[in-house]
């Protein structure tokens, strides 16, 4: 019977062990591409700004152009760990509307700005419309729209949202869809999963990068760059990748940023580490003066005896 019994907990736990297992396979993180590239090594973008518009902050245009420069820095970082070095041959030329937009010429990619979506958009902070040909490369505009508030047109973007988004909204103008899972395996933000995942106007917001599957994706969907500046063939269709193995799933800040938030988590550790020595010394205070007061406490002293009269000698 007790044979039995063990045989009954070894099936369970098999049969347990591969449930686990399935759903570790299939919560493995994936990206899927547009099934689309540039034929160009040189990608130009056109940031217009709105000027004027009350709901509009002269800083996002500051914030496109910085979350390019960041895919820009984050691409070398990438190819320094990983290869794929051709992709370094990416090269971005930004310019703004009324500044230095003849730079550009006609843009492959157009980022414009808008109040809000609203909430019969979908929820969005940002849309990016391509058009491709049947050789699976793009075709020029793509277009680039960011809100400025969120779907119920009550809080605004700060600038490290607006990085974000641009961000992510740039993910697609290169060719990457939406990722799988929303964190990395190092705990940040996966950049391209379909939401964002932090909370519109908060002024604690992190700053979010793209993840080691996006750079692979990027990779894959720019390997032509690898023999030549111009494609001349057909690109690849729609693909959903995975991670190669020996390659941790993390995302990939720039150098710089990478040493903040080194110090940053070493200054939060400091911070915790004081906190709990002053919490341990108020309590050893605690328990210190509690003992004294208990050693000083005096013990209720026995009731006096009352003495009963003397004893008289009878006389005779």
């Amino acid at each position: 019977m007790k044979a039995l019994g063990l045989l009954v907990l070894l099936l369970i736990s098999i049969a347990s062990f591969h449930s686990i297992s399935v759903a570790q396979a299939a919560s493995s993180p994936q990206i899927q591409t547009e099934g689309g590239t540039w034929t160009s090594s040189t990608i130009t973008i056109l940031i217009t700004p709105q000027t004027g518009a009350s709901w509009f902050k002269d800083s996002y245009t500051y914030d496109v152009n910085h979350a390019i420069s960041r895919w820009i820095q984050s691409i070398k970082l990438y190819t320094d760990n990983y290869g794929s070095d051709y992709v370094r041959n990416l090269k971005f030329v930004t310019c703004v509307s009324g500044v230095n937009d003849t730079l550009c010429g006609s843009p492959d990619i157009q980022v414009r700005f808008i109040d809000t979506f609203g909430s019969h958009s979908g929820g969005g902070l940002g849309l990016t419309s391509s058009r491709t040909t049947n050789f699976y490369t793009f075709l020029a505009p793509t277009v680039t729209t960011l809100a400025a508030y969120d779907p119920n047109n009550t809080t605004q973007l700060t600038d490290t949202d607006m990085i974000n988004i641009a961000s992510h909204e740039f993910g697609h103008g290169l060719g990457l869809g939406h990722a799988t899972v929303s964190v990395t395996d190092d705990g940040t933000f996966e950049l391209m999963f379909l939401s964002y995942g932090q909370g519109v106007g908060n002024s604690r917001n992190s700053l979010e990068a793209p993840s080691t599957l996006d750079m692979y994706a990027l990779s894959y969907i720019y390997d032509w760059l690898a023999s030549s500046s111009t494609l001349n063939g057909a690109g690849h269709q729609m693909t959903l990748l995975s991670l190669p193995s020996g390659v941790a799933y993390s995302s990939v800040y720039p150098f710089g940023e990478q040493v903040q938030i080194f110090q940053d988590s070493v200054n939060q550790l400091k911070l915790e580490l004081i906190i709990v020595a002053a919490v341990a010394a108020l309590l050893l205070a605690l328990v210190f003066v509690l003992g004294i007061l208990l050693a000083r406490k005096k013990s209720t002293p026995p009731p006096a005896y009352v003495w009963g009269p003397v004893p008289t000698t009878p006389t005779v």
